[in-house]
């Protein structure tokens, strides 16, 4: 029987995306206005996602979520439900980096595409910053946007190198990083499980980092001093 549970709870979090859907047609239907139905879309999911999934958050300065928009939120990805926990934590008015390969998922794909992800190639280093150009345009729109700067998800919730594409894209666009760092969200769904398990996920939301000073120059320093700041939460201690 809790595989029978495991195996319905983890189908209903994911199939919570078509009333998600469902709700954004409608909203943008009587609207005629595609962000407020995306937004529907997005806090639909975000709330019956994580309710039919069993998963709780114990967030540490959960004021940054909001405080600072337009922003570029960074986090570490720690696991394949990763996006639904960003979406409940940010909820409106954000686009998200993909990777292409999730265009193709049956039910993920048209969802992401319909709220305006930004499905980019991870092994095109040369066009790494030309793909994250629909990502500044809707920075200029007021929008937020999430990104891994690990650029894939982390093997046994070890934090990877930071990629500076997405530093790169605040700074381009003068817009602060707000980095969030999930603790612990790999047990929800441990790397090559298939099924969801139940559990409470702690954040920590740090202060939005203005990136208005920065340059191509100190770049590098300013992405290790940050990537430095997660291993220290996360208790890495490097060599």
């Amino acid at each position: 029987m809790p595989a029978v549970a495991a195996l319905l709870r983890s189908l209903l979090a994911l199939l919570a995306i078509l009333p998600g859907l469902l709700t954004g047609f409608l909203v943008g239907g009587l609207t005629l206005d595609r962000r407020r139905a995306i937004n529907a879309s997005l806090r639909t999911w975000a709330w019956l996602g994580p309710l039919a999934a069993g998963i709780r958050f114990d967030i540490e300065g959960a004021e940054y979520l909001d405080t600072a928009r337009p922003a570029v939120f960074v986090f570490n990805h720690q696991c394949t439900i990763d996006p639904l926990l960003i979406v409940s934590l940010l909820r409106h008015d954000i686009v998200g980096i993909a990777k292409r390969e999730i265009r193709r998922n049956p039910v993920l794909g048209p969802a992401f595409a319909w709220a305006d992800v930004v499905f980019v190639d991870r092994f095109d280093h040369e066009r790494a910053l030309e793909q994250l150009s629909p990502a500044r345009d809707a920075l200029a729109r007021g929008l937020s946007v999430a990104i891994a700067p690990e650029g894939t998800r982390s093997r046994d919730a070890a934090l990877g190198t930071f990629k500076k594409g997405a530093f790169h894209l605040a700074m381009s666009a003068g817009v602060p990083v707000v980095p969030i760092v999930f603790h612990d969200s790999q047990k929800l769904m441990p790397k090559g499980a298939r099924l969801m398990r139940p559990g409470c996920v702690r954040v920590t939301v740090m202060e939005p980092v203005d990136t208005k000073t920065w340059l191509p120059e100190n770049l590098d320093n300013a992405v290790g001093a940050l990537e430095g700041e997660y291993r220290r939460l996360l208790g890495v201690v490097l060599d």
